[in-house]
């Protein structure tokens, strides 16, 4: 059942471990356990007070339990690794291998672990501010300033250049990268593709291509509907009209479809600013786009009578 704390917050659910008090033993106790279990394992079978066959189930039942012992403490990486090494040195060398994890236990236990104050990344900071800089320091300012480059990265083709010469397992490989990552810029290396002199290139192309609108229409379709169920707020007008400023922009559609686009763009900001007449967002949104649609007199009257620079 779940342990309740003293305000009242279910704790984490009890198990038979817990009730029996092997939760809360450390892995030392344990390995010194098992030692003497494997040494009074070994006596038996030298003294003759038990048979080989005992002897062996004895010490598989013993492993057996570290075994669950180490799956329980999952959430404990270094306990846990610590019990699955006592597991296995106790079945591989029995009481010796049971020492061996138990000094092992004992050694990590009294040697000091160093404790960072704060977190790596404000550590990194600190380092890169001191006076003269350590080498963490200079590293960290390379990074800032771009000196730091990958070694050999300028001997590795562009995408584009990999449909002019690459052969057909990287066009393939190259044609992966951009349906994972894909950016604007990438978006004439996928028209190359298509025109490509392999039949199987140009499936591949298609195929991504498609993909890709397909993300975008679905990411579409969801703005729409939130849209739609919060009609008073600006911010999903706002993501809504970034969305189809993207997908116009993407170069992944035919003009026409662009340009249908990017006018959904500029009524779904419309929408933005009327919800939200000062928000600057908006506002900055809905004259970007409509440096790319033109000015608001060029969509017609009717659109200019319900825009809301014109209302205002």
């Amino acid at each position: 059942m779940p342990e309740i704390d003293g305000s009242g917050i279910a704790a984490r659910t009890r198990t038979a471990w817990d009730v029996g008090g092997l939760a809360r033993v450390p892995p030392a106790w344990i390995a010194l356990a098992a030692a003497i279990g494997e040494v009074a394992i070994a006596l038996a079978l030298v003294r003759d007070v038990a048979g080989p066959v005992p002897v062996l189930a004895g010490h598989l039942a013993l492993c057996l339990l570290i075994g669950l012992r180490a799956a329980q403490s999952a959430a404990h990486p270094g306990e846990a690794s610590t019990l699955v090494h006592l597991m296995l040195w106790t079945f591989v060398a029995g009481p010796l291998g049971s020492l061996l994890v138990l000094g092992l236990a004992i050694f990590d236990q009294v040697l000091p672990r160093p404790v960072l104050d704060t977190d790596f990344g404000s550590w990194v900071e600190a380092e890169g501010a001191l006076d003269p800089p350590s080498a963490c320091g200079r590293l960290s300012r390379d990074l800032r300033n771009g000196r730091v480059r990958v070694g050999n990265a300028s001997v590795i083709p562009a995408l584009a250049d990999v449909f002019t010469t690459g052969t057909k397992e990287a066009k393939f490989e190259a044609l992966a990268i951009i349906g994972r990552r894909f950016d604007p810029a990438l978006t004439h290396v996928i028209r190359a593709a298509i025109q490509d002199a392999d039949p199987s290139v140009r499936v591949l192309a298609s195929t991504v291509l498609a993909k890709l609108q397909t993300r975008f229409s679905r990411e579409l379709i969801a703005l729409e509907e939130t849209a739609a169920r919060a009609p008073t707020e600006a911010t999903a007008w706002i993501a809504l009209a970034r969305a189809r400023r993207a997908y116009a922009e993407s170069g992944l559609t035919e003009s026409l479809q662009a340009r249908t686009e990017i006018e959904a763009a500029r009524l779904a900001a419309c929408r933005a600013v009327a919800a939200d007449p000062h928000n600057p967002d908006a506002c900055a949104l809905l004259a970007e786009i409509d440096e790319v649609c033109g000015p608001p007199e060029e969509s017609g009257p009717s659109e200019r009578a319900s825009s809301p620079r014109n209302s205002a």
